[in-house]
């Protein structure tokens, strides 16, 4: 199951007003810095779970974003409901798309036998609206196959760490949403 707004690109919904995410730049910023404009409300889950195959929200939208800036990493929105410079494309997520998501980083055989590779430099990340507030965030990094997430992920280990075919179906996403960072 999956969220179940008809797709919209543009425009996150609230009962009470209309939250429109970002600009996108128009090129590569070095420096990670947080917009003063379209803030959103968060009101963060913590019992939403990848495992239980369900995300009970009303709209999700994949981000192509730079999520790190030397040793430092960084969801799309920080904790001040402020998006970060970086992004660079926002799609928002088909019902069929949550779903294979969700399928795919609920499922604990990707995080067997992980890859290791040292960077964490997340480019992909996923917001989750409920209500017209963020209540969960995802980041990915498919150049070392790692995640972190405010939903509770598949891996028994809680690491983030996936294997092969866990970035391989991670990936297939990415390039469907034609992304810039696919691992090709």
């Amino acid at each position: 199951m999956s969220c179940n707004n008809p797709p919209n690109k543009s425009v996150i919904a609230n009962k009470d007003s209309t939250i429109t995410p970002p600009p996108v730049p128009p090129e590569y910023k070095l420096t990670i810095s947080w917009l003063d404009s379209s803030k959103v409300q968060l009101s963060i889950d913590t019992s939403l779970s990848y495992k239980a195959k369900v995300i009970n929200c009303d709209s999700a939208f994949a981000i192509d974003y730079i999520g790190f800036e030397g040793e430092h990493t960084f969801l799309p929105i920080n904790n001040k409901g402020q998006w970060i410079n970086s992004i660079r494309k926002i799609e928002k997520l088909s019902p069929q798309q949550q779903q294979y998501l969700t399928s795919v980083i609920g499922d604990k055989n990707i995080y067997s036998d992980p890859l290791m590779v040292a960077c964490y430099q997340p480019r992909l990340g996923i917001i989750y609206f409920k209500n017209g507030k963020v209540i969960a965030q995802t980041a990915i990094c498919l150049g070392c196959a790692r995640l972190e997430s405010t939903i509770e992920i598949g891996d028994p280990k809680q690491e983030g760490l996936i294997n092969e075919r866990g970035r391989k179906s991670l990936n297939k996403l990415c390039n469907e949403l034609q992304f810039s960072d696919c691992h090709n």
